[in-house]
């Protein structure tokens, strides 16, 4: 088949995403027959339905599904460097919120680039992934590792998980046998970092623990903390920005959780994302929280093979 011209591409991404020609003609800046040509144009050139047209609504199929992750951000990336406005558009972030909002934001502030050139989001870690692979964002950041042929990723810098009380529970737990039935505040993101805390105290045996209040942000948990109404497993950079909150320890070394730079493996990496990068290593070697020779190790190996891969039936 004759491979396909690149606005084509870039128009199924756009109707993909949308669901609806006319969402997809005004996004475009298009007229919606235009956008009907070209995705028509698409599907001859394909040789299969790319959508199911139900009232007023377009359903994907398989075969879009899988090309539509196959894409990912590369035909914004083409569009973005023949038109010449690569460096122009708004660098685009997502990351977890813990290192997001307490050690990337501020350093993204000290940045001398306009914050109007900003965009800054806080999803989940399968969230971060998602975006990264569909191509939404410059690159993002996460605590928890992933195997994926087209993402890449690479330790930038280096938290410490601790459990973090207000002080009267910080009495309470002055031995680590007396961690038993302990009320946890949880978050949306917390379920790696406290199994992860867990398995470096307590080993296979884990002591029981509840959850007695849930949130989808470390700030209310941070709070809930403080006012001594549980514990919880959070990075330590988070302990400075509320009063009255320690870090209990049992003389054993706190538990160091690299940070990932995720990025779209083969894919143009912006300079502005190669400065945020150097600048973050630059502030864990100055802090002491560079990520060690064997998590920078284990980031290779997770990284995917030089050669690109086919595409699978499965996408």
């Amino acid at each position: 088949m004759d491979f396909p011209d690149l606005p084509f591409l870039g128009t199924f991404i756009r109707v993909y995403e949308t669901g609806s020609i006319t969402t997809a003609a005004r996004r475009l800046h298009r007229t919606q027959p235009t956008v009907s040509y070209q995705l028509q144009r698409l599907e001859e050139a394909i040789g299969a339905p790319l959508f199911e047209r139900r009232s007023a609504r377009l359903l994907p199929t398989a075969l879009a599904d899988r090309l539509f992750r196959f894409l990912g951000g590369f035909a914004r990336d083409v569009h973005s460097v023949l038109s010449g406005v690569e460096e122009d558009r708004p660098l685009e972030v997502v990351s977890v919120a813990g290192f997001g909002r307490y050690v990337l934001f501020p350093l993204l502030l000290e940045s001398p680039h306009p914050r109007n050139q900003l965009t800054l989001r806080f999803p989940p870690a399968e969230g971060v992934f998602q975006r990264v692979l569909e191509g939404q964002v410059d690159v993002g950041f996460t605590y928890q590792p992933t195997v994926h042929p087209r993402l890449s990723l690479e330790p930038v810098y280096e938290e410490r998980l601790v459990l973090a009380a207000g002080p009267t529970w910080a009495r309470r737990l002055r031995e680590q046998t007396d961690f038993q039935d302990v009320p946890l505040v949880t978050y949306d993101d917390g379920d790696y970092v406290v199994g992860r805390w867990l398995g470096h105290h307590f080993g296979r045996r884990q002591p029981r623990w509840h959850s007695v209040a849930h949130f989808e942000e470390l700030e209310e948990v941070l709070a809930l903390v403080a006012r001594g109404e549980g514990v919880a497993v959070v990075p330590d950079f988070c302990l400075g920005h509320v009063k009255g909150l320690r870090s209990v320890g049992w003389g054993k070394p706190e538990l160091a959780n690299p940070i990932y730079a995720v990025l779209r493996a083969r894919a143009p990496v912006r300079p502005v994302v190669t400065e945020l990068l150097a600048r973050l290593r630059e502030q864990g070697a100055a802090t002491g929280r560079a990520p060690s020779a064997l998590t920078r190790a284990t980031a290779r190996r997770r990284s995917p093979p030089a050669r690109p891969r086919a595409l699978s039936p499965r996408g």
